[in-house]
């Protein structure tokens, strides 16, 4: 839309809103995608950032990264190596080699400690870049043309979308980067400790029915045999880890979106005395997450009851293997200790999966919620087709009027709400439509792009700028400045016009209060803030101006003087306004009756008993 435009059109009358649905496919845990499509899909959502306008940045410090974790993998080799020279210069008591040792330990602390620091700073400025990177681009997909309205009458996995954003946004691009970083860790591991391992590996002989073989680099396939059968019994009882993690990332922002729905509207509930209500709705909620929560502890529990024996085996296991040969006295005490901890930092490699598997299921849980939110507002125009066919078409028409085409709106569901509707509104016409509003506010919201659900085109006279008041103005929190220049215009509108502008819809006793900082929805009355209403009004100066029962809560003089606001400041202006009989207090040129019948709502032009001039 052209010019300034208030925020989405008001519920007061309108259709209800269906329920919140529960996430289902992508985050609902009900069934898992594939892997390589999960890939495939996480990639296509979030792997832009290495393509972004700060790729050169970004490839940057990918590569400083790897560098990194290539002089970490030296570490441990070094410490391997460290550890034979180390034990066999204690077998031999050999002390000026164990003096040189401590240098060269040193030596190595140092440089562990630099490369750590280091790595940990390059590692945080790349997550918390990517999170920024892929909250943005959400973000602004979901604010986007009112997506954030709009969605929230979709049934599909897209959910709690503030806490997709604000948390598994965070998780889905951390633990990428961890998870990353870990395995390229462990891969270089391997290959660094497989290689240490074979040479290690003085092949033995095997004497199977007084026939030997010989197996060369036997610690070798041992490690890979003991690894692979630990990890092949962590995936397949982590699968029901994944599943019960999902299910609880649902359950807590269900939780959480319980608890903010309620603090947005505390007054209504504290005036109604609706407390025990929510709280009770609080506990159904909060069920759900005990008993999500128990499922993941049934889960972690079956993991742990593995996963803490295989761990105390792990430490042995290795000396066991190698400690035959030295007792034969084949190989010195260092070659026991380095093959040891050289087939343990193998098998702690080849179980990356086991040590990650807690983290995979919360990194693939977080993803696919990310998934639902992204797929939903991307590809929001084929939700509105598969559901209702062809959405309502507007167009900019070189003619001065407003031009209803055929026109209809649905229910997002489907169902008939306004029916073929032929109208020209012409400019300077004060048209109120009246009767069943709830459906009429539909025409409010479809003239500003925010309901696509019907058939039909609207055509708006090109150039012309909008405004639209809904019941209660939106009035974002900060300063009371802020709250009247919404959206914040360019240049800001001078303390001068601030106050003219309050003085004109009564509310003086505010004007030492506009640099005050304050949740201004919950502390002004509902009248005051529909008089802000007007005060924007008066800012914005539009050509056209839709109301939706913007002055209802207003005694009878209030009303009028809003009305008289309109007569004196837009002679000029068109109004189109959504409410009772008396919404535009008898100055309407045109009058339509929104009649319930059979099918919907038809439209029908009722016959004006007495207009006022505007002057």
């Amino acid at each position: 839309m052209t010019g300034a435009t208030e925020g989405p059109i008001g519920e007061r009358r309108g259709p209800s809103r269906p329920r919140r649905p529960r996430a289902g496919g992508a985050g609902s845990g009900d069934a898992l995608i594939s892997w390589p499509e999960f890939f495939k899909t996480f990639w296509r959502v979030a792997g832009g950032y290495w393509s972004s306008e700060q790729k050169v940045k970004v490839r940057l410090l990918t590569l400083v990264l790897v560098i990194l974790t290539i002089c970490q993998v030296g570490v441990p080799v070094a410490i391997n190596r460290w550890m034979r020279w180390l034990f066999d210069a204690l077998e031999q008591k050999a002390m000026h080699q164990f003096a040189e040792l401590s240098w060269i330990l040193l030596i190595i602390l140092v440089s562990n400690v630099a490369i750590v620091n280091l790595h940990l700073r390059i590692k945080r400025r790349l997550q918390i870049g990517w999170r920024d990177w892929l909250s943005r681009r959400v973000e602004h997909a979901w604010m986007m043309n009112g997506r954030h309205y709009q969605l929230g009458y979709m049934p599909g996995p897209h959910d709690n979308p503030d806490g997709r954003i604000a948390e598994d946004v965070r998780n889905a691009t951390e633990y990428a980067i961890d998870l990353a970083h870990s395995l390229f860790y462990d891969i270089l591991l391997l290959i660094s400790f497989t290689q240490i391992l074979w040479t290690l590996s003085q092949a033995p002989y095997i004497v199977i029915n007084d026939t030997p073989y010989f197996v060369p680099g036997y610690l070798v396939w041992l490690a890979v045999l003991y690894a692979g059968l630990g990890s092949a019994i962590a995936l397949a009882l982590g699968r029901p880890l994944i599943r019960a993690v999902d299910r609880r990332q649902t359950s807590e922002a269900d939780f959480r979106f319980g608890l903010s729905h309620a603090r947005e509207n505390s007054l209504g509930i504290a005036l109604a005395g609706g407390e025990v209500d929510v709280r009770r709705k609080f506990y159904t909620l909060f069920t759900g997450v005990v008993r999500a929560w128990d499922d993941v502890t049934r889960a972690l529990a079956n993991m742990f009851f593995y996963s803490s024996s295989w761990s105390v085996l792990s430490q042995v296991f290795p000396t066991l293997v190698v400690a035959p040969r030295y007792i034969a006295g084949l190989i010195t005490l260092g070659v026991l200790i380095q093959s040891a901890q050289a087939f343990q930092q193998m098998v702690g490699a080849l179980s990356w999966a086991i040590d990650n598997l807690g983290k995979v299921a919360d990194w693939r849980a977080s993803a696919e919620r990310v998934f639902g939110l992204a797929e939903a507002v991307d590809h929001f125009d084929d939700l509105v087709c598969a559901t209702t066919g062809n959405p309502i078409t507007i167009l900019r028409s070189e003619q001065r009027v407003l031009a209803f085409r055929d026109f209809g709106t649905t229910t997002p569901s489907g169902q008939k709400q306004i029916l073929d509707m032929n109208v020209e509104i012409g400019e300077g016409e004060r048209v109120l439509f009246t009767g069943e509003t709830g459906a009429g506010s539909s025409i409010l919201k479809a003239i500003a792009g925010i309901w696509p659900w019907g058939d039909g085109t609207i055509e708006l006279p090109d150039g012309a700028k909008l405004f639209f008041m809904p019941p209660r103005p939106y009035l974002p929190t900060g300063t009371l400045r802020g709250a009247i220049d919404y959206p914040a215009a360019n240049p800001s509108p001078d303390a001068a016009a601030l106050e003219a502008a309050l003085t004109q819809v009564g509310l003086t006793d505010l004007i030492p209060r506009l640099d005050e900082v304050g949740n201004w929805d919950q502390i002004l009355p509902i009248e005051n803030q529909q008089r802000l209403g007007f005060a924007r009004l008066l800012l914005k100066r539009p050509d056209w101006i839709f109301m939706e029962e913007a002055a209802d809560t207003l005694d009878p003089a209030g009303q009028r003087m809003m009305i008289d606001l309109l007569r004196t400041e837009f002679p000029k202006g068109a109004v189109v306004a959504i409410g009772h009989s008396d919404a535009l207090a008898g100055v309407e040129t045109r009058r339509f009756l929104l009649e319930r019948t059979d099918t919907g709502v038809a439209v029908r032009e009722d016959k004006v008993q007495s207009s006022q001039a505007w002057a």
